[in-house]
């Protein structure tokens, strides 16, 4: 046998090696890859906002409970984010229970969904039904979580992305909204801060301080843009030292014919302060830039006059 067929040979042979290889494990990974079946691959049937009473979930960030309340949900019997909650909604009634990845818990400890180690989904359903996973370590692709039902061994892969979800503290989950004006029927604003107080009303569309003095527009524009939709950065417990500083001021936005659309009182302080909405109990903390907009000092809105 010459040389160049001895070569000839070896190099068909490390090919059909290599095919064989590549056979195997393509073959491997569809027998690893089984579909979910029973329990898990129907877990997120009629999991939905419409037919969901309760959803518990205990997490590294705490325990929280969303309940429905008629067409509202509530956290832990607090208001929520009504755009937070709407977005977990998109995510679980999107969610599958796909590929079954493994059924040896010894392989659970790599994937953090152990006893100790994974996170706690259960959701109760309008019929009395209750069901309850275990959210473990990220997935292989974007967007993928381990899981698996308690009790079982058997690890399978969710797609959707549940682990923002369930890392969300409560205040996550809570309304921070203090305001949300119709500023077009805005005809009186009254402002008190830091014992300093003046008016401005609108004629037409003109502002001006109440007595005629001009006002800068663009103070007021600014003002009225962030009562459109005015949030709090985060929510103050009643014992933190923020909240417990005396009242530093209030705004107070009328229409027409009086009636007010918006009442917000804050505290004193030289940066960041707590902030009250009327009717509204919870303590919120705004931001100092966020306080000079909506509780502009009266040089601050009368600035443009007495620069020109």
């Amino acid at each position: 046998m010459s040389e160049r067929t001895l070569k000839r040979l070896v190099g068909a042979l490390v090919v059909l090696v290599a095919v064989w290889g590549v056979t195997a494990l393509l073959s491997s990974d569809r027998s690893r890859s089984r579909g979910a079946a029973g329990a898990a691959a129907e877990f997120f049937d009629g999991v939905d906002r419409e037919h969901v009473t309760a959803v518990r979930i205990s997490s590294v960030s705490g325990d929280v409970e969303l309940t429905r309340d008629g067409d509202r949900w509530l956290v832990n019997g607090l208001a929520t984010d009504s755009g937070t909650v709407a977005r977990f909604w998109d995510m679980m009634e999107s969610a599958k229970i796909t590929d079954l990845i493994a059924t040896n818990p010894a392989n659970h400890e790599r994937m953090e969904i152990t006893d100790s180690a994974a996170w706690r989904l259960e959701v109760e359903l309008d019929g009395g039904e209750t069901r309850t996973l275990l959210v473990g370590g990220q997935g292989p692709r974007f967007a993928t979580s381990y899981v698996r039902l308690p009790g079982e061994d058997a690890v399978y892969l969710l797609q959707g992305d549940i682990r923002v979800h369930m890392r969300r503290r409560l205040d996550d989950w809570r309304n921070k909204r203090l305001a949300a004006v119709d500023t077009a029927q805005v005809a009186r604003i009254e402002v008190e801060r830091d014992g300093e107080a003046y008016v401005v009303v609108r004629a037409d569309s003109a502002w001006t301080f109440e007595g005629g003095d001009t006002v800068d527009a663009s103070a007021v524009e600014a003002l009225l843009m962030d009562m459109r939709d005015l949030r709090a950065s985060t929510i103050l417990a009643e014992t933190d030292s923020l909240a417990q500083t005396p009242p530093g001021g209030s705004l107070r936005l009328l229409d027409a014919e009086g009636a007010v659309l918006a009442e917000i009182t804050i505290g004193q302080g030289e940066r960041d302060r707590w902030a009250r909405s009327a009717g509204d109990e919870t303590v919120y903390r705004l931001p100092s830039f966020r306080i000079d907009r909506i509780f502009p000092t009266r040089e601050r809105m009368s600035r443009k006059e007495e620069e020109g």
